[in-house]
């Protein structure tokens, strides 16, 4: 088309050239500003021909096709239901042409029609997730559409709310549909349970019977407020009243028929539970979960039967029987643990020379064993002679560690008092500073300040600052940190 515009401009020129060859340099120049009005006036005519057959004339235009490939993709990929692809060819093909309205308008009109299906199929979450995501993508648009599409746009959009609106009203509606049917199934159970009549006599009928009771009595009484007011309010009322009464007697003739039945054979399983807990002497943890076992059956008892006369007298008698076992297996439990605390004292040896720290280490294991078996202890008099004997090895531990620590420190005293005598002449005047360096880390760089009393502490500081201060900055720096690393002598040499 293009061409033919040009071929017409050309024709036009040349006529007019030939037909006023003859007029003079001023009609030349009327020409000039004729073929320009002419030019101007052609391509308005190829913008009105744009705009009636929807077309963008460019000199690339012969590529339109293949932008549109993507879209073409998109729609495909949507009616088979691929939604996550269609929106990535759909995203390329827009993204090609920034602001091309067709490729917008049929995005949307894919997306619309795609949700439209998804409402039918009653997937309304889905719908709403779609139409947000197309939200979103429209705002998106705005700074790219031409100016004449934006109202175009805002049409897009106020379709896109309508819609989200109308899944919004339809899942309210489905919900309130659904929750009416729950209600009418409840109230039918219920309705049907109350017309029952199960023998009371007949546990195994009565207790599922009971269950199935409560069960229904619990939704209703679950069901939010609002729910209530719009489904028979008076109906649900009157069920749940009718359910308590029903509950509350069927479930007084169930404990009279099962505290009858029970009473005796629980007592029987806590009488041979106590008796068990005394014969298990060598066992303590099965010794511990027979009193558990029996202690746990009369506390049933009680929650049975609280008033039954026949059940008190049991539970009193059990209560007394459990009592005495526990004195029993404790005393016998106790005696044992400190038997074998006392072997285990029998065979610390520790001779008066003995070095502090294996003094110490056997002191502690010791200390160990007997923090373990006295948790193990219930009697109060034999728990009273292993604090004692606590109280005894601690202070034992406590002497030789006196001991080990005033040795540590006898040692760093002499260690502080031999930098003195062998470097005494380099102080002042003369001082070979990397002579009194190598002194520093010989003799204070092994001594750990912690195991020093705060006498010994003060003067060795005092002599590490007199000799630290002959050394140059750079030295002085280096020490501290070179004597962090060094390995420190350890309390347990002593």
């Amino acid at each position: 088309m293009t061409l033919l515009i040009l071929i017409f401009i050309m024709g036009i020129v040349m006529a007019f050239y030939v037909g006023k060859t003859s007029k003079n340099i001023v009609a030349i120049n009327n020409l000039t500003t004729s073929l320009d009005d002419l030019r101007l006036n052609v391509q308005n005519l190829k913008q009105e021909l744009a705009k009636k057959i929807d077309i963008d004339i460019m000199p690339k235009n012969r590529q339109a096709f293949k932008t549109y490939q993507a879209i073409v993709k998109a729609e495909a990929l949507l009616k088979l239901g691929d939604l996550t692809s269609a929106r990535l060819y759909f995203n390329n093909g827009i993204s090609q042409e920034p602001g091309n309205w067709d490729k917008i308008n049929r995005y949307q009109q894919s997306l619309l029609d795609y949700c439209r299906q998804l409402i039918d199929n009653s997937d309304y979450e889905m719908a709403l997730n779609v139409l947000d995501d197309m939200n979103t993508f429209m705002h998106a648009q705005t700074p790219y559409v031409l100016v004449q599409h934006i109202e175009k746009l805002q049409l897009v959009l106020t379709d896109i709310a309508k819609m989200k609106q109308s899944v919004i009203d339809k899942m309210t509606l489905a919900s309130q549909t659904e929750t009416a049917q729950f209600v009418k199934k409840l109230l039918n159970q219920s309705n049907k349970l109350l017309a029952k009549n199960p023998d009371t006599e007949n546990l195994g009928k009565i207790t599922p019977y009971l269950e199935k009771l409560k069960e229904n009595l619990f939704a209703l009484q679950s069901l939010d407020v609002n729910v209530v007011k719009q489904n028979n309010p008076s109906k649900i009322a009157d069920q749940i009243i009718q359910l308590k009464n029903a509950i509350v007697s069927f479930e007084q003739q169930l404990v009279i028929i099962q505290t009858a039945n029970t009473v005796s054979t629980l007592t029987q399983q806590a009488t041979q539970f106590i008796d068990n807990a005394k014969n298990a002497s060598t066992q303590p943890d099965v010794v511990l979960y027979y009193l558990t076992s029996a202690k746990s059956i009369i506390r049933q008892l009680v929650l049975i039967a609280p008033e039954m006369e026949m059940a008190k007298t049991k539970i009193a008698t059990l209560s007394q029987q459990l009592e005495q076992a526990k004195q029993e297996i404790s005393k016998r439990q106790s005696e044992t643990v400190w038997q074998e605390i006392e072997q285990a004292f029998e065979q610390i040896h520790i001779e008066k020379n003995a070095k502090n720290q294996n003094a110490i280490e056997q002191l502690t294991q010791f200390q160990q064993l007997l923090v373990e078996k006295t948790s193990k202890l219930s009697s109060v008099k034999i728990l009273e002679k292993a604090q004692a004997r606590m109280k005894e090895v601690n202070n034992q531990i406590a002497d030789w560690r006196a001991k080990q620590i005033r040795l540590y420190e006898q040692w760093a005293i002499d260690q502080s008092i031999a930098l003195y005598d062998n470097y005494q002449n380099e102080l002042g005047a003369g001082t070979d500073e990397d002579r009194v360096y190598s002194g520093l880390i010989k003799f204070l760089g092994d001594i750990d300040v912690q195991y020093l009393s705060t006498p010994a502490q003060i003067a060795y500081n005092e002599m590490l600052k007199k000799f630290r201060a002959e050394l140059n900055s750079d030295q002085k720096s280096q020490l501290l940190s070179e004597m962090t690393l060094i390995d420190k002598k350890p309390l347990s040499d002593f």
